[in-house]
């Protein structure tokens, strides 16, 4: 998040008044116009007031987290941010799921077991913004990866994503790449945390198969553009020759355009 942005969320206040400039110099009366005894009005301002500080306080929490792509469960966000206020979670997360969606290009997604990631919704194409040299290769590992796995419609087993890896020379039991670094701890442990893959352990009377499919997170990629690269790589061949990606691409995409056209 940029500092104009964190700047415009710790100014900003959301205005939280109840009725109109009528009521400002109206009589001392115990309801007002509408029957509504003051007391309860003023009530309502209160609580209103309380649920727009801690949307402000939870934007700001989560955000911070984001750059560290962290997984975040309610209990936390109870315990940190709302002050062990239950009562407030699911109003607060409502209007929060929608300033990060409508302000920051950021979706808010609820995963198994009450735990949420965030997932850009729009790929950052700002020059200024540069990655470390750790990340761009983090990067590019994590696209290899997904691209495999997509070319095997959508899951693959480690076995296969070894020897994928093994013939662009990166060796995935090794304990270090000069350029990548540790490749099996990113990605059978980094990558999974992060929520850009989802590790399967199927336990076989041959002994333990592990299998992986794109995580939620991985939805900030393109699959156009995973599949793009592997045409270069044959040559450019035509995608609608690989007939089922080709398929689960388009597919992808119409669903996609019709939840923005909704």
């Amino acid at each position: 998040m940029s500092k104009r942005h964190y700047s415009q969320l710790t100014r900003k206040k959301t205005n939280t008044s109840i009725g109109s400039n009528d009521y400002t110099h109206s009589q001392p009366s115990t309801s007002n116009c509408n029957g509504i005894p003051s007391k309860s009005l003023s009530q309502h301002s209160v609580v209103s007031e309380e649920q727009s500080q801690l949307t402000n306080k939870l934007l700001r929490y989560l955000l911070m987290l984001s750059n560290g792509k962290q997984v975040v469960t309610k209990a936390r966000i109870v315990k940190n941010v709302l002050d062990n206020q239950g009562r407030y979670f699911h109003p607060v997360m409502v209007k929060v799921k929608n300033i990060l969606s409508q302000i920051f290009g950021i979706q808010l997604v609820e995963l198994e077991g009450n735990k949420y990631i965030l997932v850009n919704e729009i790929e950052n194409r700002l020059p200024h913004i540069e990655s470390s040299a750790s990340e761009k290769s983090q990067q590019v590992l994590l696209f290899l990866v997904l691209t495999h796995i997509f070319m095997h419609e959508q899951l693959c087993t480690e076995g296969s994503l070894s020897n994928f890896l093994g013939n662009l020379g990166i060796d995935l039991d090794r304990n270090y790449h000069p350029y990548f670094g540790d490749v099996k701890h990113l990605v059978s442990e980094v990558f999974v945390a992060q929520k850009y893959l989802d590790k399967i352990t199927l336990e076989k009377d041959s002994g333990t198969k592990i299998e992986y499919k794109w995580g939620p997170r991985a939805e900030t990629f393109s699959r156009r553009a995973a599949f793009e690269f592997v045409s270069k790589v044959y040559n450019g061949r035509p995608l609608k020759s690989w007939a089922l990606q080709y398929n689960i691409l388009t597919a992808h995409e119409s669903s996609n355009q019709t939840e923005r056209d909704d």
